[in-house]
């Protein structure tokens, strides 16, 4: 790894003081600030795109994103002598966002609304507007699709085991949810919806989680001002398209870790607005999205593509979680719908 990475930092007017393994990759300390190299999979219009998107968003005023550098030839990506492609990015020297700590978590949604707030008014080239968000319909209706297949093929199945005994038992009362979600979601009129925002420039970030979530610790946030507190990187699905999904796969993922705790969720959510107001329409799709059965359908989804004689028991583990939460999660959705 040494010998490529050396090879690769070759290609850059860079001057590398020390370096170590991380998240796939290596962090480089070198004359520049803190970067990271790291294995490159992106197509160089992506990247451009990517690229493109940074600037605009620094030019709006978030600067802690991890901006990709150019090389030698002022590539985005570099190739080694056995055709691997890599990239080095400015990075930061902080921890990943805890759902487990309050105050983190909240910090995490101001910041995911600041985000949005500098990815908005976005103007790039036009055939940039060919990263767009995937229908949303179209995702959750193939999903469907997938629910009643796999609830047929266990229908059929002799001999079941324990998990497929226990999925069947409650399969029904999550694709009637997944199906009403569609139904509502139909109604929102989001083909339309979303051609306005791509107007309008609006871009999400497509994978904002906790890896994606960068963090000073508390101790280090005494002595720096509220900007420098956390640093947002991958935005290798970044795309035009509904800001509010960032807010839902962000906010289902910390209900998840927390029990779907009511408190908590509206915590997050008044966080989110006390910098960028969600319209009564993005409401609207917020409770459509929670109101999906995602995690059964992910579940259904590691079943079904997976070995049917070895079903590990992380697999039950996890549907008997969600079935211990369903109750929560209905009330904490109530509570949402009715302020819509």
């Amino acid at each position: 790894m040494e010998d490529r990475s050396n090879e690769i930092i070759s290609q850059y007017d860079l001057k590398v003081y020390r370096s170590y393994r991380a998240r796939g990759g290596m962090v480089l300390e070198t004359d520049q600030g803190l970067k990271f190299l790291g294995p490159c999979r992106a197509s160089e219009r992506r990247l451009e795109f990517e690229d493109a998107l940074k600037g605009q968003v620094q030019e709006h005023g978030y600067l802690n994103i991890d901006k990709v550098m150019r090389n030698f030839e002022q590539k985005l990506a570099s190739t080694n002598s056995i055709g691997e492609r890599y990239c080095i990015r400015d990075w930061f020297r902080m921890e990943e966002c805890s759902l487990r700590q309050e105050e983190s978590v909240l910090l995490a949604a101001r910041n995911l609304a600041q985000l949005h707030l500098a990815m908005s008014g976005i103007k790039l080239p036009e055939d940039s507007v060919s990263f767009v968000e995937e229908d949303l319909l179209c995702v959750l209706e193939r999903r469907n699709r997938e629910l009643k297949r796999v609830q047929g093929f266990l229908g059929k199945r002799k001999n079941k085991t324990t998990f497929e005994i226990r999925y069947l038992n409650c399969c029904g009362a999550f694709y009637e949810e997944a199906l009403h979600a569609a139904e509502v979601l139909k109604g929102l009129g989001t083909e339309e919806w979303l051609k306005q925002g791509i107007a309008c420039g609006h871009v999400l970030h497509g994978s904002y989680t906790y890896h994606n979530i960068l963090m000073e610790s508390l101790q280090a946030r005494a002595s720096l001002p509220p900007q420098d507190w956390v640093a947002t990187v991958n935005f290798d699905k970044a795309a035009f398209g509904f800001q509010v999904c960032d807010l839902y796969q962000y906010l289902r993922k910390v209900m998840e870790k927390n029990g779907w705790q009511s408190p908590l969720g509206k915590k997050v959510l008044a966080a989110y607005e006390k910098v960028r107001a969600l319209s009564g329409k993005e409401r609207q799709l917020l409770s459509v999205l929670l109101s999906y059965p995602e995690k059964f359908w992910k579940v259904t989804n590691y079943y079904y593509n997976s070995r049917k004689s070895l079903i590990p028991q992380k697999n039950m583990e996890k549907l008997e979680m969600l079935l211990a939460q369903q109750t929560q999660k209905s009330e904490f959705l109530e509570q949402i719908i009715s302020e819509t």
